[in-house]
């Protein structure tokens, strides 16, 4: 006989911003480059810490390490997607309503991403390959 699998209450708007909060927290062990401080098991220890505070605030569903992980990965979409239409909707012309604000977690979110993960930027230093083309044909 098969084993139902119970589903846990879904996240809440307060859970998911606390889980953002938390994460801009963490972000230099989440969101850093393996190496000498930063290791796998201190990724799980960081994840682990962040699910025992959303649990101490919100003690009616238990979260794990690795629920909050998924639902971090969840929110990032979410956000990268609200963020996309945020920018069309102030790069629009004409005379309609100002664009509406991010949410509270998209806000959180894009903060810890920063603006290189949301959208395509060129790099600071960088040279415009067109421009190298057009100096090149001039000095033929």
């Amino acid at each position: 006989m098969e084993k139902k699998r119970n589903r846990k209450p879904n996240w809440t708007e307060e859970q998911g911003l606390l889980l953002a909060q938390l994460v801009n927290e963490h972000k230099g062990m989440l969101r850093g480059k393996f190496g000498p401080t930063v290791t796998s098991q201190g990724k799980r220890r960081a994840w682990d810490t962040i699910s025992q505070t959303i649990n101490a605030s919100f003690p009616l569903v238990v979260r794990t390490g690795d629920d909050c992980e998924k639902r971090w990965y969840v929110l990032q979409s979410k956000a990268k997607d609200e963020i996309a239409a945020h920018k069309r909707e102030s790069s629009l012309t004409g005379g309609g309503p100002p664009a509406k604000r991010l949410s509270q977690v998209a806000d959180t979110v894009f903060q810890v991403l920063g603006h290189s993960e949301v959208s395509v930027t060129g790099l600071p230093t960088g040279i415009d390959t067109s421009m190298m083309q057009a100096l090149e044909m001039q000095q033929r």
